[in-house]
């Protein structure tokens, strides 16, 4: 049996993805509370790379590090950490370990059963963000995730 794409079929695709976005959604409100506030002004991130030649995080407790073995290390922990802080910051959400680290759940929890990359869902978030105001990290995430799934971008 040979299965092709009809507009029925398209047309569940996008239920189940409206559903897997408010889904998320609730998880954001419970877990986060309502919409976090602005990103400070100064700009000063309260995450950073680990020192060359300091102790760094442990992996369990280092977002950036943790998001690298997803994604098969195939980009450097720099990369990952400025694609996530420019997610956090388009979205308006500071920029704290723990804000990343409920920003890689996201963006997991939307690409899991997509087969599609969460660092390009990642990278898509502040350029979807800017024309999508108002919406919170997971909401963009989920946009992007579904745009990414129907190649629309």
């Amino acid at each position: 049996m040979k299965f092709t794409q009809t507009t029925a079929g398209q047309f569940l695709i996008a239920c189940s993805i409206i559903a897997a976005i408010g889904a998320i959604v609730v998880v954001s409100v419970v877990v986060g509370g309502a919409r976090p506030p602005a990103v400070q002004s100064d700009g000063q991130s309260s995450m950073h790379s680990p020192p060359a030649d300091g102790p760094s995080m442990q992996a369990a407790d280092d977002p950036i590090e943790q998001a690298r073995e997803v994604v098969g290390g195939s980009y450097s922990y720099e990369r990952v950490q400025q694609a996530t802080a420019a997610a956090l910051v388009a979205t308006g959400t500071p920029v704290t370990t723990d804000n990343s680290f409920k920003a890689w759940s996201s963006v997991l929890a939307v690409t899991d059963k997509l087969g599609i990359e969460p660092m390009e869902v990642m990278l898509c978030v502040p350029e979807l963000a800017s024309s999508e105001s108002g919406l919170t990290f997971p909401e963009v995430a989920a946009l992007c995730a579904s745009e990414i799934y129907l190649g629309k971008r």
